[in-house]
């Protein structure tokens, strides 16, 4: 059997050799580049999962922090409701004790006021009667018929003359 084909040579053979195992090389660095892209591909859409995960995660977290901050404000709000209505509640209390020792104090005033009232009058007629009565005493007689021109009215004051200066009661 004989060959028509001309003898290969060493270099040749390596030449074919290196051929063969650089497209080899190209094929195994396209199948690591394909899978390489791949596996970027697949960890970016997982990256992407766990990135939509945690953002879902922290929306709940976050919408639940909400509410409970919600809650809490409403409760607050309903304490302070609560105390600015006994405060109220108080400050009204007080305010009618105010006013009920006032006019207790003033129908008091009003009493003292009516009773000096009266004793000033009775003090005032006291003191006018006894002022005719002095000057009744330092008048001096008209003589020996003094006596008899007395009144004889039923009040005894009823002759007796009052200075101008002083006024009478109505």
């Amino acid at each position: 059997m004989a060959d028509s084909r001309p003898p290969i040579s060493a270099a040749e053979l390596a030449a074919g050799q290196v051929a063969a195992i650089v497209t080899a090389a190209e094929q195994a660095a396209e199948e690591i580049v394909a899978k390489a892209e791949r596996d970027a591909r697949e960890r970016e859409r997982e990256a992407e999962r766990t990135a939509q995960r945690l953002q879902q995660e922290g929306q709940r977290e976050g919408d639940k922090a909400k509410e409970a901050a919600q809650g809490e404000a409403v409760r607050i709000a309903e304490i302070a409701r609560k105390e600015a209505d006994q405060r109220i509640e108080g400050a009204q209390e007080a305010a009618d004790d105010a006013l009920a020792q006032a006019e207790a104090i003033s129908a008091g005033l009003r009493q003292l006021a009516a009773s000096l009232e009266g004793q000033a009058e009775r003090i005032l007629r006291d003191v006018q009667a006894g002022h005719r009565r002095l000057m009744g005493d330092l008048r001096p007689e008209r003589g020996p018929s003094a006596p008899a021109e007395r009144s004889t009215s039923a009040n005894p004051f009823d002759d007796v003359e009052v200075p101008r200066w002083v006024e009478r009661a109505p």
